[in-house]
C-alpha cells in the first residue's frame, strides 16, 4: 500500500519534471510557440498526466507564478530578527532574497527575460514593493520618512529587479552573497555616498 506522503513525492516530482521542461522550452522558443506536446515530450510524461495537474499552459504558467512570487513574498514576513545596519553585516532580506533567486534561477530568468514584456515581471516588481512596505511599516513610526513613500517604494522595488534582471542575464557572476552585500552597502551609502559626490562634512 502506497501511503500519503510517496504519493505526495510523486506527484511533486511529476509537476518538477513538466514544470522544468515547459521553462527550459521558453528558453528555447516563444511562449505562443509552444505546445502541450513539447512540453509532455521534454517532460517525459503523457499528455493524461500533464492534463491530471494543469488545465493547459496557461494554467500551468499561472500556477508556478503564483507559486514562487508567494515564496518571494514571505522572505520579508520571515525576517523576524532585528536588523542593525551595518556596511560589513548583510541584511538578511538581500540574503534571503538573492538565495531564493539562485535556487529558482530558470524561472526568474524566464519571467525577467523571455517574458519581460509580460504582466509577470510587473507582478515580481509589486511583489518586491510590497515586500518592502512591509519593512518599512515595522519601523519605529517615530521615523519619519524623508521621501515620499511612494516615490521610495517605486524607486527600491524597480531599481533592486533592474539589479536582479542583469545579475540573471549575466549567468550570476557574483554569488548571492556578493549580491547580497552589494545591495546592504548601497541601501547604506545611498546613490551620493556611493558615487563618492556627496558634501564632506
Amino acid at each position: 500500500m502506497i501511503d500519503g506522503q510517496a504519493v505526495d513525492r510523486r506527484v511533486r516530482r511529476t509537476q518538477g519534471m513538466i514544470i522544468d521542461a515547459f521553462l527550459s522550452l521558453c528558453q528555447e522558443k516563444e511562449v505562443g510557440d509552444i505546445i502541450i506536446k513539447d512540453i509532455t515530450d521534454r517532460a517525459n510524461v503523457n499528455r493524461s498526466t500533464f492534463y491530471a495537474h494543469y488545465e493547459d499552459k496557461d494554467d500551468l504558467l499561472s500556477k508556478i507564478t503564483n507559486e514562487k512570487l508567494a515564496a518571494l513574498a514571505r522572505l520579508a514576513r520571515e525576517q523576524t530578527m532585528p536588523y542593525q545596519p551595518d556596511f560589513d553585516t548583510l541584511d538578511p532580506y538581500y540574503v534571503a532574497l538573492f538565495e531564493h533567486l539562485a535556487d529558482n534561477k530558470l524561472f526568474y530568468s524566464v519571467i525577467l527575460g523571455r517574458l519581460a514584456d509580460s504582466p509577470f515581471a510587473d507582478q515580481m516588481a509589486g511583489t518586491i514593493r510590497e515586500s518592502f512596505y512591509t519593512r518599512i511599516s515595522n519601523i519605529s513610526k517615530e521615523q519619519k520618512l524623508l521621501i515620499p513613500l511612494d516615490i521610495l517604494l517605486d524607486y527600491i522595488s524597480f531599481s533592486i529587479q533592474g539589479i536582479i534582471t542583469k545579475w540573471l542575464a549575466q549567468q550570476m557572476i557574483y554569488s548571492p552573497h556578493h549580491m547580497a552585500l552589494q545591495l546592504t552597502r548601497l541601501s547604506l551609502l545611498g546613490i551620493y555616498n556611493a558615487m563618492g559626490a556627496a558634501e564632506k562634512r
